[in-house]
């Protein structure tokens, strides 16, 4: 699976670079990075959600809530990686990235960035450093595994969508799964982690396609337990709150399903699964707002495990959202990169505390390492910087502008203004030339599908527009595009400017800002974008409304009408080649309909 002497060369060289500052190994504490999936803030009650979250209210009375914390892409994967290792997805030197995108060309950040084999990771550099580092859940940043080939390729038991339907209850589906997690906490361990246990490798699906927080918890706790006495770090990402009220729903009945197969019994770790449905039901809220407090349950019981063993005091825990849910897949801040954050540290970080500064998880794991007294080595890229002044003064401003990527669309905002560009290479722009008017969406977007694409161009028309600037104080949900109004003109040449400087640290050309073979004009681009005018969105979809309905092109012909266009031309086929010749008798061709 790996080159097993470049990886103890490597570690070698981590034992030798990373260094602890003497004064701070004495008192030293323990991290925990608390990870949900898809949450926005207003789910939390603490900012001002309608939903039963104690816990999460408790974590904010006695630590710091960040009202401006933000992930640089808005996908489970790219934000995962930043989290693990501070670094933008963009600078990702990931083997499939870079044989996908080669150092100094356009590259499309997104799914297809992970951890690198040289382990310049969070987990890897606070082990040799002495911490004993641990990772529990889901992981999403490893090798690309969705078809045959690639389970086949790992020796992995296939749990693809084409091995077809896999009854749970079969033993060999069982001990196929329960062989994937373990090959999967071992790739964790080649990642540098000291220890790891009841690990999903991505979102939950196939034979087991439920949540199950107490098989996650129920190793966080083993883990926090074994190792009270040593400083430990904790990379704990539940599946929570992935797939939304139905899928939460629809686990609390399956208690049994894991990321190893079918469970014996479900863990007694926490509040059963009835007493959340009572809790919430006698606290007087929405049941379909459940999830929210079965998550939350699990932050209690990790809380309460720091208070039994007596170290709360001497650990920062940190809670936040891999990214929004509205503005997944964009990079729009409202529900989107603007995600939940809170922060504990007894006697560190005042409790009650609001910090508006803007941040980003960039800077998580300089933040680790400065309160660890750890000096990154000296070939680890780090793109955030420490948020530890925070601590003592929340006010205090960390950073002028923040960046953000996904795909082939890039973005800066500072405290006032948001400017986002999207900019093409010559191969998606011949996708863009060739695609009929209801695909056209699709091939314009910088990452998405259909799904998610109609629903942004529902809310905001000008989505795909190649530029968008936003005045955020009067424009929060960023529905104005001001990039071509004169009177804005300055203040967009200064984030273009600062736009420039990002992208040129990261040596990839992109559009006009940074230059480089095979890149698309965006005069090119603008035709294109300006024909989405003529499209309908619907759900999941779009319909084109803008044509001449004399002459029906393809895209306007439902399943069923293509289908009865093609027996009709069947039926043409066989009748005499004198009338099929005749301009009379002969049906236009796909060529002739998609000419007009």
């Amino acid at each position: 699976m790996k080159n097993v002497t470049t990886n103890i060369l490597c570690s070698i060289f981590l034992l030798v670079a990373v260094s602890v500052h003497g004064a701070a190994r004495a008192e030293r504490p323990n991290i925990i990075l608390f990870v949900t999936d898809d949450q926005n803030q207003e789910d939390i009650s603490c900012y001002g959600g309608d939903v039963f979250t104690p816990n999460l209210d408790r974590l904010a009375r006695e630590g710091m809530r960040f009202d401006h914390a933000h992930v640089p892409s808005t996908v489970c994967t790219p934000s995962r990686y930043t989290l693990l290792t501070g670094r933008f997805p963009g600078n990702s030197y990931f083997e499939p990235y870079l044989a996908e995108f080669p150092r100094n060309t356009f590259a499309k950040p997104a799914f297809n960035v992970g951890l690198e084999e040289d382990n310049m990771n969070i987990g890897n550099v606070l082990r040799m450093s002495g911490y004993v580092t641990g990772l529990v859940g889901k992981i999403h940043v490893g090798p690309h595994l969705k078809e045959p080939a690639e389970f086949a390729r790992y020796g992995l038991y296939d749990v693809s969508k084409k091995n077809g339907v896999m009854d749970p209850n079969d033993p060999a589906v069982i001990a196929g799964w329960q062989q994937n997690e373990q090959w999967f906490r071992q790739w964790v361990m080649d990642r540098g982690f000291s220890w790891t246990k009841n690990v999903y490798w991505g979102n939950v699906h196939g034979a087991y396609p439920r949540h199950n927080p107490e098989w996650t918890l129920e190793a966080a706790l083993e883990f926090i337990e074994t190792h009270k006495s040593e400083p430990f770090y904790l990379h704990y990402t539940t599946t929570l709150m992935h797939g939304g009220g139905r899928q939460w729903n629809e686990s609390m009945a399956h208690p049994l399903v894991s990321g190893a197969g079918k469970l014996n019994t479900l863990p007694d770790v926490m509040a059963s699964r009835d007493e959340i449905k009572r809790q919430v039901e006698k606290a007087g809220f929405d049941p379909g707002t459940t999830g929210f407090t079965w998550m939350d349950a699990t932050v209690g019981a990790l809380l309460d495990k720091l208070d039994e063993l007596g170290i709360a005091d001497n650990t920062l825990f940190v809670f936040v959202s891999d990214h929004g849910t509205n503005g997944k897949f964009s990079l729009h801040d409202h529900n989107g990169t603007n995600v939940p954050c809170i922060m504990r540290w007894p006697k560190r970080i005042p409790a009650g505390s609001v910090s508006s500064s803007l941040i980003q998880t960039t800077d998580f794991v300089p933040t680790f390492l400065d309160v660890a007294g750890v000096d990154k080595p000296v070939e680890y890229r780090l793109d955030g910087t420490s948020l530890r002044p925070l601590f003592s003064d929340p006010k205090q401003a960390i950073h002028d502008h923040l960046y953000f990527e996904l795909g082939n669309a890039r973005a800066v905002r500072t405290r006032n203004w948001k400017y986002l560009a999207i900019r093409y290479d010559a191969e998606q722009f011949r996708r863009i030339q060739s695609a009929d008017l209801r695909r056209l969406p699709r091939a314009l977007a910088y990452i998405g599908n259909d799904k998610n694409l109609s629903n942004h161009l529902g809310r905001r028309p000008h989505f795909l527009e190649s530029d968008q600037f936003y005045h955020l104080t009067n424009d929060p949900m960023e529905m104005s595009n001001l990039a071509r109004s004169p009177q804005h003109a300055g203040q967009l040449a200064e984030l273009k400017s600062i736009l420039a400087e990002e992208l040129n640290s990261q040596a990839r050309p992109f559009g006009e800002f940074v230059p480089g073979p095979d890149l698309v004009p965006i005069e090119q681009v603008e035709p294109f974008v300006a024909k989405l005018a003529g499209l309908k969105v619907v759900k999941r979809g779009f319909e084109v409304i803008d044509v001449d309905t004399s002459k029906p092109p393809v895209e306007m012909l439902s399943r069923e009408q293509r289908k009865k266009q093609r027996e009709e031309r069947r039926k043409q086929r066989q009748m005499p080649k004198q009338l099929d010749s005749s301009p009379q008798g002969r049906l236009p061709s796909t060529r002739d309909v998609r000419s007009r």
